[in-house]
């Protein structure tokens, strides 16, 4: 950034803090600091200019600007009125500000002061909310888990799905089997319809599936022709879950299309399962148009339904890229199979060759 550019940001910067801080001092309405915070607009954005680092930077520092406008006014609005509905909203976009690794002391003192002086039910809640995910950041740096202030939040929100959310937090940190699942059942249990309680019964069933037969079937994207494991039999199959908007997949592709060049004519089949957004937010039209420019050679089934897709949800997916290996006999051969492509295919087609080969569990 050129000299002059970074004064006038500088510049601005030290202004809307001024203003800030002489707006704080003047203890205004809420009225007032809401209306502030409703003129506030972010710089309009033009895509066209991605490549231009000079502009990047640019609008980047003025997004920034923006971020610590509305930021003070978050904390005078909190200083005037502790009580306004508007809170609730905008303290968590405040608190997504602070670090939560190097400024957690100063952010559970702000979350505490706020609880102490808020009698605006929806504030409390996501301040308990927030509080109770400090603590489980915490936990995880530690590796012991707790739920204080995990059952204060569960206590206050009835059936909000993010007691859901973070009872699952709590499974990733603890370590204790049994413990784990006594919160896995408990999740099961109090909100059978969430997206927790179905990553839960996915994941479980990928642990149950393994060495049992695997069911896909559908209509490849690109070309129209049905595709089903069944069809498949015979052939060692790489079901790879990914979306042309996932940087990690897209950054694997290269070795996906040198291992299918190497393996396909050995009896290996891969198989594509997108998680691309529905066809009326271009996701179809996304996927066609990857597959042709990159020459995907292998199938393609479309979900439609980004995350909420049924048959990837229902198989606990919750991250990409995710790979499972199905076998020459069509039986659920490895659910953790990325990264690993170079040792499980080899084995696999020694199996089915008369060789022997070990299980996933050897792996």
């Amino acid at each position: 950034m050129n000299r002059s550019l970074l004064r006038s940001c500088l510049c601005a910067l030290f202004a809307g803090l001024v203003a800030a801080t002489c707006a704080m001092g003047a203890d205004r309405s809420a009225k007032a600091i809401l209306a502030d915070l409703d003129a506030i607009k972010p710089p309009a954005f033009d895509p066209s200019r991605r490549s231009d680092a000079t502009y990047m930077r640019k609008i980047q520092d003025e997004y920034r600007q923006v971020a610590v406008k509305q930021d003070a006014l978050i904390v005078e609005l909190l200083k005037a009125d502790p009580n306004n509905d508007r809170l609730a909203s905008l303290l968590p976009m405040h608190w997504r500000q602070m670090n939560p690794f190097t400024q957690s002391e100063k952010l559970n003192q702000e979350i505490d002061d706020v609880l102490a002086r808020t009698h605006n039910e929806k504030v409390k809640l996501e301040a308990l909310f927030t509080k109770a995910q400090l603590s489980l950041i915490k936990a995880r740096q530690s590796g012991k888990v707790e739920m204080t202030d995990v059952e204060k939040f569960l206590k206050e929100a009835g059936k909000d799905e993010r007691g859901a959310l973070l009872l699952q937090m709590c499974t990733m940190v603890e370590s204790n089997d049994k413990a784990k699942q006594a919160i896995e059942d408990r999740i099961l249990k109090d909100y059978p319809d969430s997206n927790s309680a179905a990553s839960i019964q996915g994941t479980r069933r990928q642990r149950e599936a393994v060495g049992k037969p695997f069911k896909l079937e559908f209509t490849d994207a690109v070309t129209g022709s049905p595709v089903s494991i069944k069809g498949l039999q015979g052939k060692v199959v790489v079901i790879d879950f990914w979306a042309t908007w996932c940087g990690p997949c897209i950054a694997e592709m290269p070795n996906m299309k040198k291992l299918y060049a190497e393996y396909h004519p050995k009896g290996v089949e891969f198989i594509g399962v997108s998680l691309d957004q529905p066809q009326e937010a271009g996701g179809l039209d996304a996927l066609k148009k990857y597959v042709k420019e990159n020459e995907i050679r292998w199938p393609q089934y479309y979900q439609g339904k980004g995350w909420e897709s049924e048959f990837s949800r229902s198989w606990g997916i919750n991250a990409i890229p995710a790979m499972f290996v199905v076998d020459a006999q069509g039986k659920l051969y490895s659910v953790e199979a990325r990264g690993k492509l170079e040792q499980i295919l080899p084995k696999l087609l020694g199996q089915k060759d008369g060789h022997a080969a070990t299980s996933p569990a050897g792996e």
